[in-house]
């Protein structure tokens, strides 16, 4: 594995990955205001989460579950999604947050789901981190329609398969609320994590086997 330098938030302390394992325990998870800002800590009040018994396929994407235009894999190009996730107008993924999540990924801790086109381009996919019981989904992008909103729900059919039994969503949007995302309070979320069980191991190779395509 190849050395990363070292990252500091806005206080000046060190953040590492143990910290920031330690800091979704603690229901925290780390923002910047832009690409080259310091990182700082959130704890919302309240916190967005899809649970399966709520949880719904949109409208957009339900004729694409039998024939879908793009095959799906997961952890096959990690650093690509988690760029292309920051390449916005304005973006929370510092290249501190960037350096950092590529770090848990090679230690095991993050994950990623890909949309590839036909002709092999990386056209979707989200990132999100695994603590314990919790998977938090960090990020999304698409190139072409319904690529990210197909990866989602193959994240959620994945999450269900090994164990987990919510998606963190951290923040309400529009975009979430179509797939079921309920808002909780922090009290409720503690509990949420607390008992929840560790969910089985990964299995990246077996995640094109959900898709529409292999």
């Amino acid at each position: 594995m190849r050395p990363f330098k070292r990252i500091f938030d806005e206080d000046g302390l060190p953040v590492s990955p143990a910290r920031v394992l330690r800091a979704y325990s603690e229901r925290c998870f780390p923002m910047a205001d832009d690409r080259d800002g310091c990182i700082f800590w959130i704890r919302p009040s309240e916190r967005a989460v899809i649970t399966w018994d709520l949880y719904r396929i949109p409208r957009a994407i339900r004729p694409l579950l039998k024939n879908s235009p793009f095959r799906f894999t997961s952890d096959r190009a990690f650093s690509q999604v988690v760029e292309q996730c920051a390449r916005r107008g304005e973006t929370w993924i510092s290249h501190d947050i960037e350096g950092l999540y590529n770090e848990l990924f090679q230690l095991g801790h993050a994950h990623s789901v890909e949309a590839w086109d036909e002709e092999g381009n990386l056209v979707g996919g989200l990132y999100g981190l695994s603590s314990g019981g919790s998977f938090s989904g960090e990020s999304m992008f698409h190139r072409k329609d319904n690529a990210s909103m197909m990866a989602l729900h193959l994240l959620v059919c994945h999450l269900q398969s090994i164990g987990y039994r919510m998606l963190d969503c951290q923040q309400s949007s529009p975009h979430i609320d179509r797939f079921g995302a309920v808002t909780v309070d922090d009290d409720e979320f503690a509990l949420m994590l607390a008992t929840s069980p560790k969910p089985l191991p990964w299995k990246s190779r077996a995640f094109p086997d959900m898709g529409t395509s292999s």
